[in-house]
């Protein structure tokens, strides 16, 4: 299994790699860097799987911090959740669509809307478990289903 999502994962970053800078996408490892509108629009608000978005500037310090967590998890959860990293100062049309007012800010997305955002350095355990209530919410898990799985039981069942 991690094999064949390993090389989904190649095949991804090439495809990724080729369409470049006409598409406003860099691509880094697991994560993907939004360069424009058109490309917020197409790997953001049109994404099929929950995505985490670090709103960063390069003369922040804790958004410095915060890249090598967010980095981890990405690797750690790709194909489940796209974690992408807009520049507040390459890309100021982004964060004002968003309110951001302070850097860094996560902010989660599913089906194109909103579900969950936090201001300020992340600690990487905090960035997983937002990055899985997205999944959850994302396949309509329920508390109920959340509380069966804990205790061994069957989701499909719940």
């Amino acid at each position: 299994a991690n094999s064949s999502r390993k090389a989904r994962a190649d095949i991804m970053s090439s495809k990724l790699k080729k369409i470049g800078k006409k598409s406003g996408v860099k691509s880094a490892g697991a994560l993907l860097e939004i360069k424009n509108t058109r490309a917020f629009e197409a790997h953001v608000l049109e994404s099929e799987i929950p995505v985490v978005i670090d709103f960063w500037a390069p003369w922040c310090q804790p958004c410095k911090m915060m890249a090598p967590i967010f980095e981890r998890a990405a690797e750690k959860l790709q194909g489940q959740v796209r974690f992408v990293k807009v520049n507040t100062e390459q890309s100021p049309d982004i964060a004002m669509q968003f309110g951001i007012a302070s850097v860094p800010t996560l902010m989660v997305l599913s089906r194109g809307e909103v579900v969950d955002a936090t201001v300020g350095l992340v600690p990487e355990g905090r960035l997983m478990s937002i990055a899985s209530r997205a999944i959850d919410k994302h396949n309509g898990v329920t508390l109920f289903g959340k509380i069966k799985r804990a205790f061994g039981g069957s989701e499909a069942s719940a």
